[in-house]
């Protein structure tokens, strides 16, 4: 039932910042949970076809981690990516052809609150299976259903979040 409302939140957030698509990331996983789009091919797509955003992640994980929202520009100017951090386990991201509107980042900061009450805390489930909705980002074709690259493959660094259980 959260994820129905995680997914209508996430296409209110594309619809008013007039987002390209928007997503959230199991970062203790390291892939898509749910997005804006119909799959996380579709998703994935989004970005893989913007050769302005390869390379361009730089200092994007440490600034995430350090103040919890991290934005960035692309090389042509002509596209933009926030991200909050919630729970610090999962990372909402929002891609925008040009900068943003103005008043999306209250927007973005609202949402990244909104889910706090309905992602869960800590760290996931032992499973290595993906869920069937989100599908693995980094694996081949972006996971079942989509096609498309994972982050990996976009330079986008997600496993820095992933932590290390105990031995």
């Amino acid at each position: 039932m959260q994820d129905l409302e995680v997914k209508a939140l996430l296409d209110a957030v594309k619809d008013g910042v007039e987002a390209t698509a928007v997503g959230i990331i199991d970062g203790g996983r390291g892939w898509l949970h749910l997005s804006s789009e119909r799959s996380p091919g579709s998703f994935w797509a989004a970005f893989t076809r913007l050769d302005c955003l390869r390379g361009a992640w730089g200092e994007w994980d440490q600034e995430l981690l350090a103040s919890g929202a991290a934005g960035i520009l692309c090389r042509c100017g002509g596209h933009s990516v926030q991200t909050r951090m919630v729970h610090t386990r999962w990372i909402l991201v929002v891609l925008c052809e040009g900068p943003l509107v103005a008043g999306a980042e209250k927007v973005v900061e609202h949402a990244a609150q909104v889910l706090q009450g309905l992602l869960p805390l800590g760290l996931p489930p032992q499973s290595s299976e993906p869920p069937d909705e989100g599908g693995p980002v980094g694996g081949p074709g972006g996971g079942p259903g989509g096609g498309g690259q994972g982050p990996a493959e976009l330079g986008i660094p997600v496993a820095w979040i992933r932590r290390r259980r105990p031995d």
